[in-house]
């Protein structure tokens, strides 16, 4: 080769070796991923079972939240939540009852809870029950509270006859006396014969007698009187004490029943299976009405829609050094022509702390959580979807052509140092 020749070699590599040394080439890493959304897919599951009478949706309808995706027969919770509602309303129905009794009110203030359920015939049977006994028992203790009362009336007006007869015994005790008187001075003159005076002398001892027994009858009467005053108050506490304890009882009860009401009431709401949020069904595993679904079945996945989409990377171990969170990247979507489709911008969310397993090949590789320009994927012709395959192109930023031709040789030799 003549001198020429090496000196257009020597230019031309030259050349070379300076566009190598300076010119800036984009970095990247590639890596395989799954498009799929920021939150996770929602299960839908039932806790009990049952038996299935309605299924509302097919594989790929787009639901809300709330909408009833499945109903289940609902014969046995019904009837348990309306025995649960029937025993509640009349334990609180009682209550109002008792509390209208402890008070001797002359009506039952009902609670708004029963007063408002209108057409409710469990509410009404509840109150319409408590007003007959309420009555009844209002009834029974005037009827007793009256007895003694009239007792009592009787006994007062015996009191007042006894004292008009003492009275009446005194007037006729006081002539006697001045007759008796009388007669002693005739006698004591023989005028006139002794059995006259004593005659007269056995009516005054009768009358004393007569006198003495009315008193007797009046202190009897009066003790009588006492006792019914001391029956009464008895009634009176026997009956407010009667009516703590059904209060403490009902209200016990009342409480109980509220727990099992609201758990009765549960279980009817979960005789229709609702979506949790607003998505796409998918994994339809029902498809039998009159059907037996057993507790904890997974019936349907629910693909969230109005949630951000992300591509779940995986990143080959010799390459996490060049990857970390807020890097830019591009996103290309594996089923269509690359040539004819423009990427997705994206960033970098996350990387996993360490690296994982796959469970079905073995090998090794981090996660990369890889967040989607929202604006850019709504302007995308294509509609992506969870589970779609993509490829990732994440931006490590620029190098020389030379780094990436000796970045084998001083990778070679770094290691061989190291073993050496």
């Amino acid at each position: 080769m003549t001198l020429a020749g090496f000196g257009i070699v020597a230019v031309f590599l030259g050349t070379f070796y300076a566009w190598a040394a300076t010119a800036p080439l984009q970095g990247a890493v590639v890596a395989p991923g799954i498009v799929s959304v920021d939150t996770n897919v929602r299960t839908v599951q039932h806790l009990e079972g049952g038996i299935i009478d309605q299924i509302l949706v097919r594989e790929g309808d787009k639901v809300e939240t709330g909408q009833i995706l499945i109903r289940l027969r609902n014969t046995v919770p019904a009837s348990n939540l309306n025995e649960a509602r029937a025993q509640y309303f009349e334990a609180r129905a009682t209550e109002a009852r008792l509390l209208a009794e402890q008070r001797e009110a002359p009506e039952i203030d009902f609670p708004e809870e029963l007063t408002r359920k209108i057409g409710d015939q469990a509410a009404q049977d509840a109150m319409a029950g408590q007003q007959s006994i309420f009555e009844s028992r209002r009834t029974l203790l005037a009827d007793r509270l009256a007895i003694f009362g009239r007792s009592t009336a009787g006994l007062e007006t015996e009191i007042e006859g006894l004292q008009g007869r003492i009275a009446s015994s005194e007037s006729r005790l006081a002539l006697l006396d001045e007759e008796i008187s009388d007669v002693r001075s005739l006698y004591e003159r023989k005028l006139t014969d002794k059995p006259r005076l004593l005659q007269l002398q056995r009516e005054q001892a009768e009358l004393q007698g007569e006198i003495a027994s009315y008193r007797a009858a009046i202190g009897t009467a009066r003790q009588k009187i006492e006792e019914n005053a001391l029956r009464r108050s008895e009634l009176r506490n026997a009956r407010a004490t009667e009516i703590v304890e059904q209060l403490r009882t009902s209200r016990a009860r009342a409480y109980e029943l509220d727990q099992r009401l609201a758990a009765a009431s549960d279980v009817m709401g979960r005789t229709e299976i609702r979506s949790p949020v607003t998505g796409v069904v998918t994994g339809l595993q029902v498809h039998t009405v009159q059907g037996v679904i057993a507790a904890g079945q997974p019936l349907m996945d629910i693909v969230p829609v109005s949630d951000k989409l992300v591509v779940q990377a995986t990143i080959d171990p010799l390459d996490i050094d060049q990857v970390s969170q807020g890097q830019d990247a591009q996103v290309w979507l594996s089923a269509l022509n690359r040539r004819s489709q423009i990427p997705i911008g994206a960033i970098v969310q996350t990387v996993s702390a360490d690296r994982l397993i796959d469970a079905q090949t073995g090998a090794a590789y981090y996660s990369a959580r890889i967040e989607l320009d929202r604006a850019e994927v709504e302007k995308g012709t294509v509609p992506m979807q969870p589970g779609m395959s993509a490829e990732v192109m994440i931006h490590t930023g620029a190098r020389t052509t030379l780094d990436y031709l000796l970045s084998p040789i001083t990778r070679f030799m770094s290691r061989a140092m190291r073993e050496g």
